[in-house]
């Protein structure tokens, strides 16, 4: 990781410090992430400033993708965004997304693993990428000690691992549309109280 990228990651204390350096990863501000050592996929492009106010309403992304269609060559995607929140940044996005049509996944992180997987994207036909599943406590602490302060490593491995699939292959207006709604709403909490 290059070094300033490195000295602003090693800021984050808490779960809302990591959303504020992922939302700026997103939109270019940093070239790399703890997990993810290039500039964001450019299929993220048009998702950046949903994903950016997300981070920034307190559910901290690490993976997401748009839903793509069945094409020629057997290619599709299911929507779907992971990511880690505080028990009341859980309880808010819940409060948006229950009732809706999706695969929903939530444990706290777990020394042991816990891996549900759910399969969303098909490459040439056969399976290629999985969600759904908990990272464990070793992993986190693989990806992140060293990096970020210990305080940011505990709020991590502490927090609700959420994750949001669409099961529709290809569908794109489930999804994008509860997040916003979940950013704006949380957005709305954050400037009252």
């Amino acid at each position: 990781m290059r070094q300033a990228d490195a000295d602003r990651w090693a800021t984050a204390r808490t779960l809302a410090d990591l959303g504020e350096l992922t939302a700026l990863y997103l939109e270019g501000e940093l070239g790399e992430s703890p997990t993810y050592h290039a500039p964001p996929n450019p299929e993220t492009g048009p998702l950046i400033p949903l994903l950016a106010a997300v981070n920034r309403a307190g559910f901290v992304t690490h993976q997401s993708q748009p839903g793509v269609p069945f094409d020629e060559h057997g290619n599709m995607q299911r929507a779907n965004v992971s990511g880690f929140a505080s028990g009341t940044t859980f309880a808010q996005l819940m409060t948006v997304v229950a009732d809706a049509d999706l695969a929903i996944t939530a444990a706290r992180g777990l020394p042991e693993d816990w891996k549900p997987s759910v399969v969303i994207t098909l490459f040439n036909g056969a399976e290629c990428t999985w969600d759904g599943g908990q990272e464990t406590t070793d992993e986190l602490e693989y990806s992140y000690v060293g990096i970020c302060h210990d305080d940011a490593v505990r709020a991590l491995c502490g927090a609700w691992q959420v994750t949001l699939i669409d099961p529709v292959w290809g569908r794109n207006d489930l999804l994008w549309p509860l997040l916003e709604k979940f950013a704006g709403r949380t957005a709305g909490l954050v400037r009252r109280g």
